[in-house]
């Protein structure tokens, strides 16, 4: 904190004969035994809400503060005087909702002429104090960044900034950051918010604690806490390579520099430069890899990829192409088999419960629009030498989920004979698979097992390469 000095009465802190403090009305912090500064204030703040809205909270009140080691108080100034003193014990707690593993923070039970407590790291700090709860946050900011759709990583990940602060100021930075049409926001380390709710099951009540923000939206200009500043907008004729910089001062609080530096590659259209695939927390492998999707080729006039994926019952996921975030989709899909368009750079897809889909992608004027759609329809098995017994219709597989190595597994177990059989997805020919066992191709040959009897057969997929296995029962 930064700090005046004068002289000081025995009673409390100084106050210029006729004048009192400069200072209006409000929480401010100090170091234990001096004066507070305007550059201390901690301000009325909105808690997070339903819906990822925001609300106010009566008594609520944060502001970023830089911290030097040293014992503090929470002090309220009223008509320019110091009207109480408030202290308290502190602990360190953990919330686990940190990408960056920074989940240890500072909370102090808090009462009124309580003990000064201490901040042993010097650093910038987000403070906040709820009256209702008699606790105080301190939040120490050690990784700001960006995320987004416009953003490298999309929202899955934060495009990380570099650089130091002091009691004077801050500033981060990265450079040649290519930002596409989207929007984006502010981060620090790598989290949204930091639950302080008694019961997180209960909701967001005014009586079951608060959830602070831990991010800033609306304008580069105009930066706001949390969900009261939408996201960031990114247009079309602003793509290119940036350098950005997040900045800090006392004064003026945080800022946001875009500083252009190149423009952006041109995206021309050849269906054999998209391997698209599909990606998030819904998936077998998380935001770390794709499940691959299959070029089919051209049908109906539109370039078309197919896929069957595994999601879990919570998350969401993505389409990207090449295992980048450069070209990603996202938007309104739903499970009902309908097509919709998807936005480049679009919002997370919500899972639609745990289960196999099939899934389409197609574009009929190369690339300017994205059209998808979602079935909860996954692998059957189909031919004379399946279960079914026939080439009419097939049976569905169960969809086993996925285990620690990220593999799919679709079984059933019935009656094979030495006829010809083969895998197909959602009860159509378009997508369909055989070949050679240990490498199965879609459109390949038709399968087969070398001797009738009961089995279960695994149909078994990596996110690149579909294999299966036949285990007489």
């Amino acid at each position: 904190v930064l700090l005046g000095t004068s002289c000081k009465d025995d009673d409390g802190p100084t106050i210029d004969p006729g004048t009192g403090l400069t200072l209006g009305d409000g929480f401010y912090l100090a170091v234990s035994g001096a004066d507070p500064v305007a550059s201390a204030e901690l301000s009325s703040e909105s808690v997070e809400d339903e819906g990822f809205a925001s609300q106010d909270r009566s008594g609520f009140v944060a502001g970023y503060v830089y911290l030097n080691a040293a014992s503090y108080n929470l002090v309220k100034v009223e008509s320019r005087e110091v009207t109480s003193t408030i202290g308290g014990t502190a602990s360190t707690e953990t919330d686990a909702g940190s990408a960056c593993d920074l989940n240890d923070y500072t909370v102090i039970s808090t009462s009124v002429d309580g003990p000064a407590f201490s901040v042993a790291d010097a650093g910038l700090y987000k403070v906040t104090y709820d009256d209702l709860t008699d606790e105080m946050i301190l939040y120490k900011i050690e990784a700001p960044a960006l995320i987004g759709s416009a953003t490298p990583n999309g929202w899955g990940a934060d495009t990380p900034l570099t650089g130091s602060v002091s009691a004077t100021g801050g500033s981060w930075s990265a450079t040649d950051v290519l930002l596409r049409t989207g929007e984006f926001k502010i981060r620090f380390n790598c989290r949204w918010n930091l639950d302080r709710r008694l019961d997180p099951a209960a909701g967001f009540g005014q009586d079951n604690g608060y959830q602070l923000f831990t991010n800033f939206g609306g304008s580069a200009d105009d930066l706001l806490p949390g969900n009261d500043g939408s996201n960031i907008q990114l247009a079309m004729e602003q793509e290119g390579f940036y350098t950005t910089e997040v900045t800090w001062t006392p004064e003026d609080g945080f800022g946001l520099r875009l500083t252009k530096t190149g423009d952006a590659p041109v995206i021309t259209f050849d269906p054999n430069d998209f391997k698209w695939g599909i990606i998030g927390d819904a998936t077998a492998k998380g935001w770390d890899v794709d499940r691959n999707m299959f070029y089919k080729g051209e049908v109906n006039g539109a370039h078309t990829w197919l896929g069957v994926v595994t999601l879990a019952g919570t998350g969401e996921l993505k389409f990207r192409a090449n295992d980048a975030w450069d070209v990603n989709l996202g938007g309104g899909l739903t499970a009902d088999g309908s097509e919709v368009t998807l936005d480049l750079g679009g919002s997370n897809i919500a899972t639609p419960g745990a289960g196999a889909y099939y899934v389409t992608i197609s574009t009929a004027d190369e690339g300017a629009t994205w059209r998808a759609s979602m079935v909860a329809n996954g692998w059957g098995i189909i031919g004379e030498g399946s279960p079914v017994g026939g080439w009419d219709s097939d049976m569905d597989m169960t969809a086993e989920g996925f285990d620690a190595d990220g593999i799919t597994t679709y079984s059933i177990i019935g009656n094979f004979t030495t006829a010809d059989f083969k895998f197909r997805a959602a009860d159509d020919w378009n997508y369909n698979l055989g070949g050679d066992m240990s490498a199965l191709t879609p459109d390949g040959n038709n399968l087969s097992l070398p001797a009738a009897g009961n089995y279960r057969v695994d149909l078994k997929y990596d996110g690149e390469t579909y294999s299966m296995t036949a285990t007489p029962q």
